[in-house]
């Protein structure tokens, strides 16, 4: 993006300010969402309401992609057995489809940014195809049998591999977000797999978020086995492991009250400190909430918000630390 595009004239016909609005996404995701980028967009923005719509149509042109993303599932199922080769610079879908489409570069471009979306705005292709999805603010149960069934938190993505032979296993692959196992007596059994990571439950719950960076599981009820490249470790209720690229961390303690909220529908926060908080407030809530001054980062949040009701701790954010909150169009929240 260069210099031109923030000088250009609010009498811009439409189309150039489309162009612009694709641009700034495409530059959020090269950025890795960084919040002078953030901060630069929500300047862009505020320039008019046609600014302003521009970008509200770009942000649906690129949720639309989901269902292109579907349909080229049911195209190339062999696209959905190989992931990881299929989405690396694009490169493993076929440009055949794109031309018989009659897609523009633009239009192949964002296929290409669907699997990696700048700020968490819309579903990776990814999690798109996956078996089980929930949406933003979004939860469901789903139940196998009387004696197992999953809860899928906000933004939550699964893969199902139900057993095939007498007492095989059902495989579960989380692909995003986090779920709650129960699985109770007489239940078959059943494995969890998150970035090569394999939980083994017994009777009782346990829970499983995937991080950017690692993933956490705990134990909220009964037992279970996890085996990862530090070996085989077992958890009993009220603890919680982290395992990422160094391997497992020391088996801790779980703070039961904090870990429960989500399935009662609640985020809780206990001394938390604000980036963490914000982050949390993203999981759940539609567009985004970006932190702009750096006061605010050395804050902290404590409380207890319902998941469908989360714009009340952007608003004691506002009271309890004088924050400046200025909200832009398709949901997105600069807190300064």
């Amino acid at each position: 993006m260069n210099a031109n595009m923030a000088s250009r004239s609010t009498d811009d016909p439409v189309p150039s300010l489309d162009e612009e609005a694709r641009a700034w996404l495409r530059r959020l995701r090269s950025a890795d969402a960084r919040g002078r980028d953030a901060r630069l967009l929500a300047q862009w923005c505020a320039r008019s309401p046609a600014h302003r719509r521009a970008f509200a149509r770009a942000r649906q042109e690129w949720q639309d992609l989901a269902e292109v993303a579907q349909a080229h599932r049911r195209m190339f199922p062999e696209v959905q057995r190989h992931p990881a080769g299929a989405v690396q610079a694009g490169r493993g879908v076929p440009r055949r489809w794109f031309l018989a489409a009659g897609m523009s570069a633009a239009g192949v471009a964002a296929i290409v940014a669907a699997v990696r979306p700048p700020l968490g705005l819309w579903p990776s292709w990814e999690e798109a195809a996956a078996d089980l999805r929930t949406g933003v603010g979004e939860q469901r149960t789903v139940a196998f049998s009387d004696a197992f069934d999953v809860m899928l938190n906000t933004r939550t993505s699964l893969a199902l591999r139900p057993a095939t032979l007498p007492g095989e296993a059902r495989h579960i692959r989380l692909i995003a977000g986090e779920i709650a196992v129960r699985r109770g007596p007489g239940a078959p059994p059943v494995e969890v797999d998150v970035d090569g990571v394999r939980l083994v439950p017994d009777v009782g719950t346990v829970e499983v978020r995937r991080l950017p960076q690692a993933c956490v599981i705990r134990c909220t009820d009964g037992r279970a086995a996890l085996l990862s490249a530090s070996g085989p470790l077992s958890l009993r209720a009220g603890e919680r492991v982290v395992v990422d690229a160094r391997g497992a961390s020391a088996v801790e303690a779980v703070d039961m009250a904090q870990a429960l909220a989500w399935r009662r529908g609640v985020v809780a926060f206990r001394n938390t400190p604000l980036p963490e908080a914000v982050d949390e407030i993203n999981r759940y809530r539609a567009g985004r909430v970006v932190l702009t001054g750096s006061a605010l980062e050395q804050r902290r949040l404590s409380g207890h918000f319902r998941i469908d009701a989360l714009d009340e701790a952007i608003g004691q954010i506002e009271l309890l630390f004088g924050a400046r909150v200025t909200r832009f169009p398709a949901g997105l929240v600069m807190l300064g």
